[in-house]
């Protein structure tokens, strides 16, 4: 007895490594993410199994070491709690151990044997077959459908809750195997399409005509494209690397107010959030947009910051076109009341000037006079509509401007365009309001607000309002300029703007009125121009209550150089009416206009030379070797116009003071150039002059051309105009 324990030893060894090596397949290794709980990918699972892969047969020798081991757990208590106390009971009885080990002995020790490997064979079958089926699925080899066949019938109730529970773990291996394809197939697709994103991106990126770059939190390029280094003029890791203050400063020097530009990106920089663009031109004349926007984060925090850079020449061009386009409509709107006005002017002048040649001893000087005014008026109101309707190349010419003054023309221009029912009132207050503008432009704004608000108004009782107001307040997001503002306010009483079409006024082409009655373009471009002024357009309008639009712009408190009347014919000396002495030529094409000039000119005390186009003045000028102290010159003539005839005097060294005359609004500097380097006109007075106006303006130039005369006994040569 004591050498059976002994003997049984080695068997539990065999046992354990028995237990270890039957829960995976004979010569098979573990998975390598068994012990980690990962689920290997559906392409990484072992081959299905045969249906008979988990019966638990002895015929299988897979499952005789774990058969064995079952059959001796079961055996070895049954020879220690049935043999031995069977030993003992004989030896009890009488009976000698002779008798346990002979014939009957023998026979009742096999069948309690027998009957115990039957039992083991009965119980420990179905068990090892779950075990194996239990390893498999933990191994994540999904189970046959006949897992549970070696239960006994009697078992029924354990077999199919045991089939039920493998037949459901079938199905959820068999889903997350589904699931796990789609997923890898939703993957795929998205790698690809992120793939070709990718690619259409960076083509994007690099065929676009706008510089590109893109800068991180910490101020590093780490994107750029070649449209950036072709404004830069080399790339941009030639030029100080990929950093951005290197890149701002380069920028900056390309354009002609790098100074401006230069402290615009500092703004931006200071403020994360800002979100913004500057229009500014270049050296060699073209117009460059610069753009900027933060680059957010999916919490909102800033990452970086994304720089474009477009050339918006051509567009500024064509929005140049469009304002024209727009000022000719406003024109035409305009042209009926202003010609039926004309009209009357006229028919006054004729009248009065009838009345005076045919009244005998009557008071001619009072008809005269009356005349006189109808001529004034008339003569202001076609200065009014030149100078609204003059182009401006292109370019802003911003001066100080009186919004005072400017809002006194729109108030006279309107009044020969509205129904004489309706109230125009302007409201200007006490406080004086300068600001930086081209007054032309500005006078654009405000007049095309006033027509629609003219459009809108009731048919009797009409009211359109124009105010003035200065105020403290701060920009909103995107608009630059000083806290201090002038706020021009035009109001109605009409049938407001309904609220379907509020967030559209400002669309170009967008239009509610009738085909013919407008283009859509008068609000698109008033905005676009306030803009360009660093100001900003707000409006309030309720259906059936009127409409109030305000105009923004940044004011200015310097008084010096205004451009107080904006339609002045030109800076006259403020001084009494001379008698003149000097000899002046007269060159205008129209006889009547020409004979005017030359008897008011004689009235004045003036010699007078007299020539009906360029040509001729150039032969009096240069060939005939008469004394001229000054030339009165119109522009518009035939055979030679007076801008060639004024660029063939200076050509030919003829500095003789000029004063030019012309129907048209003309740019002084135009004729600097023509001067190259030579005396400019010294007046450029617009047609109908009055005699007082012609006077002061010839008496200027004969003065300047005495000053400008070498002393007496130095060499002929003349002396610099500028110089005195």
């Amino acid at each position: 007895m004591d050498r059976r324990p002994a003997r049984l030893m080695p068997g539990r060894k065999n046992r354990m490594r028995s237990r270890s090596s039957d829960l995976r397949p004979p010569g098979k290794s573990h998975h390598p993410h068994e012990h980690s709980g990962i689920l290997p990918p559906a392409s990484r699972l072992p081959p299905p199994r045969p249906p008979h892969c988990f019966r638990a047969s002895s015929d299988d020798p897979r499952h005789l070491p774990l058969m064995n081991s079952l059959r001796l757990r079961f055996l070895l208590p049954l020879v220690l709690f049935g043999f031995l106390p069977a030993m003992g009971a004989a030896r009890l009885m009488g009976h000698s151990l002779d008798w346990f080990f002979g014939t009957q002995g023998v026979l009742l020790g096999g069948g309690v044997f027998l009957a115990a490997y039957l039992l083991s064979g009965w119980v420990l079958k179905p068990v090892a077959a779950m075990m194996n089926a239990t390893a498999s699925l933990m191994r994540g080899i999904p189970p046959t459908k006949d897992v549970a066949e070696w239960l006994p019938a009697d078992f029924w109730k354990l077999r199919c809750d045991v089939n039920m529970l493998f037949a459901k773990h079938r199905q959820a291996l068999s889903t997350a195997e589904t699931h796990s394809c789609q997923t890898a197939q939703r993957l795929a697709n998205a790698e690809r399409l992120l793939r070709d994103a990718f690619t259409a991106l960076q083509g994007i990126f690099s065929a676009s005509d706008e510089g590109v770059a893109v800068v991180d939190g910490n101020g590093t390029i780490i994107a750029s494209n070649a449209r950036l280094d072709e404004f830069l003029g080399s790339p941009l890791d030639e030029n100080g690397g990929r950093d951005f203050e290197t890149l701002a400063g380069l920028l900056a020097a390309r354009f002609q107010d790098s100074g401006k530009v230069a402290g615009w990106i500092r703004e931006c920089l200071e403020e994360p959030a800002f979100k913004g663009s500057l229009e500014a031109g270049m050296d060699g004349g073209a117009i460059m947009e610069l753009r900027t926007a933060p680059m957010l984060g999916d919490s909102g925090e800033v990452l970086g910051r994304l720089w474009l850079l477009r050339d918006r020449t051509e567009l500024s061009g064509l929005r140049q076109q469009l304002r024209e386009s727009q000022k000719l409509g406003t024109l035409g709107q305009l042209a009926g009341g202003i010609a039926h006005d004309f009209n009357n002017m006229l028919t006054t002048i004729r009248g009065n000037l009838t009345l005076a040649e045919i009244s005998p001893g009557g008071d001619v000087k009072e008809k005269i006079k009356t005349a006189t005014h109808a001529t004034q008026r008339a003569a202001d109101l076609v200065k009014q509509l030149l100078s609204y309707s003059r182009r401006s190349g292109g370019a802003s010419a911003r001066r100080i401007t009186n919004v005072k003054k400017l809002l006194a023309d729109v108030e006279n221009m309107l009044k020969h365009s509205v129904d004489p029912r309706v109230s125009i009132r302007v409201r200007a207050g006490m406080d004086a309001s300068f600001v930086m503008a081209d007054a032309a432009q500005l006078e654009q704004v405000v007049l095309n607000l006033c027509i629609n608000a003219r459009d809108s108004l009731p048919a009797e009782n009409g009211v359109i309002e124009i105010g003035i107001e200065n105020i403290t307040q701060r920009a909103p997001d995107g608009v630059s300029g000083p806290a201090e503002f002038t706020v021009i306010t035009v109001r109605d009483n009409g049938r407001g703007i309904p609220e379907s079409v509020r967030p559209h006024i400002f669309e170009p082409f967008f239009t509610t009125k009738q085909d013919g009655k407008g283009t859509g373009l008068g609000l698109s471009m008033a905005q676009d121009i306030i803009r360009e002024h660093g100001g900003w357009i707000e409006f309030d309008s309720a259906e059936g209550q009127g409409s109030v639009f305000r105009i923004h712009l940044p004011r200015t408190s310097d008084p010096e150089n205004v451009d107080d009347d904006l339609h002045a014919d030109a800076l006259i000396p403020a001084q009494s009416l001379e008698s003149g002495r000097g000899t002046i030529l007269v060159v205008d094409d129209e006889e009547s206009v020409r004979a005017t000039a030359v008897n008011m000119l004689k009235y004045l005390g003036y010699q007078i030379l007299e020539a009906a186009d360029g040509q001729q003045a150039l032969d009096v000028l240069l060939h005939s070797g008469r004394q001229v102290d000054a030339v009165m010159l119109d522009i518009y003539m035939p055979v030679l116009s007076g801008r060639d005839a004024f660029k063939q005097m200076r050509e030919a060294g003829n500095d003789t003071p000029v004063v030019i005359c012309s129907g048209f609004v003309m740019d002084p500097d135009e004729f600097v150039i023509l001067g190259q380097g030579h005396p400019p006109p010294v007046e450029i007075m617009l047609k109908p002059y009055s005699l007082d106006a012609l006077g002061k303006a010839m008496a200027k130039a004969v003065q300047s051309g005495r000053e400008a005369a070498p002393p007496a006994g130095r060499s002929a040569a003349r002396i610099p105009f500028f110089q005195h």
